[in-house]
């Protein structure tokens, strides 16, 4: 379900590709989006034997209850704020479950972690601004929150009073076989194998120039999702409010001497990528594991800039440090400087928020 008057329809282009987008003029009526912690999962399930191993906080489930714990006093936090400033708010667990007429939304709050403001970027066209809080640090990375429990309060004055703005970030959108697919991407797609041992094969084409390519799979990100996936497998990093997408080719499979060529490189706004599979069991993986299309033997893809933004409060120099450390490793300097430098990247890291590998 896509949210705004736009459903159904083919996104309309922006107007304008400001790194800012306008400001709320006034704050009447929230969606607080909330995730499902696991430990609401498990215990929906009735899982008395994951139960047991939380309770007792047994290796890989040691911190699930005080997550969900934090994840509580959190959302109470974010409801308290919004009823003692007047706030009208409705909370859903789902986007498709709001019935109300998104036009009416003033924000949208994302309580959770990535994945909860991964998923609301999927449903959202439109310019309603989306606000990530960090709902529960000790687990998420929380890389498109903004803010966490404690500084919720501070950040939904400081929008109320003009203090901060939205940002517009870049998505793309993909055609398969010439169907656009629903979900816009924020962070990546990755194209590949359905089996992580298996061989990905396709042909490859970036503006015109073709190659083709064996290896580990395709990964090609928005700006948003350059710190996460793409810079693990070493891509460059691009600003967060670049007008520009980047693609990475995982662990070439080439031949004595052979270079390959379109292994990596970047793509402005109106370029294109295009794919065709020759895989029997191709896969595409949207913005994680959660979402998947098959990618058989003659399938095409296509990705290109989408043409609506997501309208979101993120700081717009969240992604320097991540520049930084690239120039810092670059440069042939001895550890004595460098760790130093290091550590005072990663302090102004986690002032900007965005911390974290957005997976």
């Amino acid at each position: 379900m896509v949210l705004n008057t736009l459903a159904g329809k083919t996104p309309a282009k922006a107007a304008a590709h400001a790194p800012h987008a306008r400001q709320v003029k006034s704050l009447r009526r929230v969606l607080v989006m909330v995730k499902e912690t696991y430990f609401e999962q498990v215990s929906k399930r009735g899982d008395k034997a994951q139960l047991a191993e939380i309770a007792n906080q047994a290796p890989g489930v040691q911190n699930v209850a005080r997550s969900h714990e934090q994840h509580l006093q959190t959302l109470k936090v974010v409801k308290d704020a919004l009823s003692k400033r007047g706030i009208q708010f409705e909370e859903v667990r789902e986007i498709a479950d709001f019935t109300g007429n998104l036009d009416e939304i003033d924000l949208i709050v994302s309580v959770g972690g990535d994945g909860t403001f991964l998923r609301v970027s999927h449903e959202v066209i439109g310019t309603t601004p989306v606000l990530g809080v960090n709902s529960a640090p000790i687990t998420s990375f929380g890389h498109f929150c903004r803010t966490d429990c404690n500084g919720f309060p501070k950040t939904l004055d400081a929008i109320i009073d003009g203090t901060i703005t939205p940002i517009r970030l870049l998505r793309l959108e993909l055609t398969l076989n010439g169907v656009p697919l629903p979900e816009l991407v924020l962070n990546e797609v990755l194209v590949a194998h359905s089996h992580p041992a298996g061989t990905s094969r396709y042909q490859i084409a970036v503006n015109g120039e073709q190659a083709e390519h064996k290896g580990s799979g395709l990964l090609i990100a928005a700006p948003s999702g350059s710190t996460g996936f793409l810079r693990s497998e070493g891509g460059a990093v691009l600003p967060i409010t670049a007008r520009a997408f980047s693609y990475l080719k995982r662990a070439p499979f080439l031949g004595l001497f052979e270079r390959g060529r379109l292994l990596r490189g970047s793509v402005a706004e109106g370029g294109r990528i295009a794919i065709t599979s020759n895989m029997q069991a191709g896969k595409l993986f949207v913005d994680g594991e959660h979402i998947e299309y098959d990618f058989p033997r003659g399938a095409r893809l296509e990705v290109r800039v989408a043409g609506a933004d997501l309208v979101a409060y993120v700081h717009p120099g969240c992604h320097s440090p991540y520049q930084m450390e690239a120039t810092l490793l670059r440069l042939p300097l001895p550890r004595f400087i460098s760790a130093p430098l290091a550590a005072v990247f990663t302090r102004i890291s986690k002032q900007l928020s965005c911390i974290g590998e957005n997976r």
